[in-house]
């Protein structure tokens, strides 16, 4: 079974990969993806690539999350999610 925990590192890494921003995890942590100059397409891909990775279902809830932090907290459980095929 995939990982279904992702860390601001990670989330750094997939805003980098997925939507071309170069940003830090102090700066990832405390702003929203508008204040990262990252757009909705961005944020698409950096949903689906987490899907990928941990095999959950995320939905339209991670796709309108606000921010870094507001998806970590989705992803990570703070929030439910469906596993996929479940």
């Amino acid at each position: 079974m995939a990982e279904s925990r992702i860390t601001i590192e990670e989330q750094v890494e997939l805003i980098s990969s997925c939507a071309g921003i170069r940003t830090d995890v102090g700066t990832a942590s405390s702003q929203t993806f508008d204040e990262l100059g990252v757009d909705s397409l961005g944020v698409l891909g950096i949903v689906a690539e987490i899907e990928r990775r941990t095999g959950l279902k995320l939905g339209a809830d991670a796709e309108q999350a606000p921010s870094p932090a507001a998806l970590m907290a989705l992803v990570n459980g703070d929030v439910p999610v469906h596993m996929e095929g479940a």
